[in-house]
């Protein structure tokens, strides 16, 4: 496999094409291209689907923040933060970066065989091209966690590869069949800043960042917040941030100290202090411990 890797400027955020020596069946899915790129005024994104030579891939590209634009035949779609559109290449169609945006920043993967052709198409017929997709639905977390395990090497090969992507076929179908109850209940305000925060909680971000991506005041989008998710922003940030950690704590050998600074705190025993009162015990015995321990609903004073 050759994988090749574009760095955006100042933020860590590349494009990962996938070149396998062993080729598997038409039958399997695989995964073609996957990337997360951020544009600004200025920049030029433009992608037409008649012109491409990537001939019998899939696309599926997920708006983090801001806007950008679909063309699908006569029809004209503005995809905004916490929506999704999906294509298959080639056919009759268009998506861009707008002059009249202020930015758009999104994660996309493309993918080939034809289980994602006929996901595509039941996905298509059931919702349309632009879907809907709330940044915490598992859809979107599994989006991450393959460009996540890409950044760091651990997919490898051919059949690695083409697991993860029936996997996110997978989730689509399982989205689509929940479609309603997915998407329910979560205003754009908030939907920005839940994107925010699940693709920014490793860093120091504070509450009125979140608040001022929401575009709410700091006290009117903590009041919204906790309406729609029946928990405070900061208590959000924090379940996200243990979350990820105990994943860590699982599946990696880093040290304590560096899994807190992977997950947003910059002193460990703070990190260590926090672990302990969501989850009942220390980051390091939840580590050796050989229960299961559930991390689903967070209550934090």
């Amino acid at each position: 496999m050759s994988l090749t890797y574009r760095e955006k400027p100042v933020k860590d955020y590349g494009t990962y094409g996938f070149r396998f020596q062993d080729v598997l069946s038409n039958d399997v899915a695989n995964i073609f291209v996957l990337g997360r790129e951020e544009k600004m005024q200025g920049d030029v994104y433009d992608w037409d689907g008649l012109k491409r030579k990537d001939v019998g891939t899939y696309v599926f590209q997920y708006t983090l923040s801001g806007e950008g634009r679909l063309d699908i035949a006569e029809e004209s779609y503005t995809v905004k933060a916490g929506e999704a559109f999906i294509v298959e290449i080639p056919s009759d169609h268009r998506y861009y970066f707008p002059k009249d945006s202020k930015g758009w920043e999104f994660m996309f993967i493309t993918l080939v065989g034809r289980e994602a052709a006929d996901c595509w198409r039941f996905m298509n017929e059931q919702n349309g091209p632009v879907l809907k997709v709330p940044p915490n639905a598992k859809l979107i977390q599994l989006l991450l966690k393959i460009y996540q395990d890409t950044y760091d090497q651990k997919i490898t090969d051919t059949y690695y590869a083409s697991a993860r992507a029936y996997e996110f076929i997978m989730e689509c179908y399982r989205l689509i069949r929940n479609i309603e109850k997915e998407t329910k209940g979560f205003s754009l305000q908030i939907t920005k800043a839940l994107s925010f925060i699940q693709t920014h909680y490793h860093e120091p971000i504070t509450l009125d960042e979140i608040a001022e991506v929401s575009g709410f005041s700091r006290y009117y989008f903590i009041k919204q917040f906790q309406h729609q998710l029946n928990m405070t922003p900061v208590q959000y940030l924090t379940k996200i941030r243990i979350q990820k950690s105990a994943e860590l704590l699982r599946l990696t050998n880093s040290s304590v100290t560096d899994i807190a600074a992977q997950v947003g705190y910059a002193n460990a025993n703070y990190f260590n202090k926090v672990f302990r009162k969501v989850v009942g015990v220390s980051a390091g015995t939840f580590r050796t411990s050989k229960d299961v321990v559930g991390i689903d609903h967070l209550i934090i004073d």
